[in-house]
């Protein structure tokens, strides 16, 4: 099942936690960058900040994840970046309606679409081009006209601080919101 996690593992782009379950991938990837100054990079496998550290849970009653990002210090990274989509020109197009901080992602067959949510930690959200992904603030400042399109996203770390991001497949049991997070994510071992 975690191969098929947004096919993160198959681009060996992100931390995962055995925790995690699948989502069955939109065509695309999630993937995590962070920033310092002028300097930015997409996270690698196992990577390390120092003074933050990166938690998932599976959700219950759904094929879906909480991220946990806990900053003790700002000291490596002051801004959190995150995408979602990527999707190749031959294959399903991915649809985005975003929400807040919130958002869809309408993909699959148009007769029979599949959708996954999302609650990110901020509004700060912007399509753009997934061609030009070289590093987050790259990906983050591109144009939106694209046959690869991509949500990118962007928020501030602060010290003693954690922010939660939420991904799961629509179902009629699943129904997470994200001002409960926390309260999700602490419980989830419990059950």
């Amino acid at each position: 099942m975690l191969k098929q996690l947004l096919t993160i593992a198959l681009l060996g782009i992100l931390l995962i936690d055995a925790q995690a379950q699948a989502l069955t991938p939109p065509a695309g990837t999630f993937k995590l960058g962070i920033s310092k100054g002028n300097e930015s990079h997409w996270l690698k496998p196992k990577e390390k900040i120092q003074g933050i550290t990166f938690q998932w849970k599976a959700l219950p009653d759904t094929r879906g994840f909480i991220l946990e990002v806990a900053v003790a210090s700002t000291a490596k990274a002051d801004v959190l970046f995150w995408s979602f989509g990527d999707c190749q020109p031959d294959s399903d197009v991915n649809v985005f309606s975003v929400e807040g901080q919130a958002f869809t992602c309408y993909y699959g067959e148009s007769m029979n679409l599949r959708t996954v949510q999302a609650v990110t930690p901020t509004d700060d959200i912007r399509l753009s081009d997934g061609h030009k992904d070289e590093t987050p603030v790259t990906l983050y400042n591109s144009g939106k006209r694209t046959d690869r399109p991509v949500l990118a996203g962007r928020c501030p770390l602060v010290p003693d601080n954690k922010i939660y991001f939420c991904f799961y497949e629509q179902n009629e049991k699943a129904d997470y919101n994200y001002y409960m997070l926390p309260d999700i994510f602490a419980q989830i071992d419990k059950k």
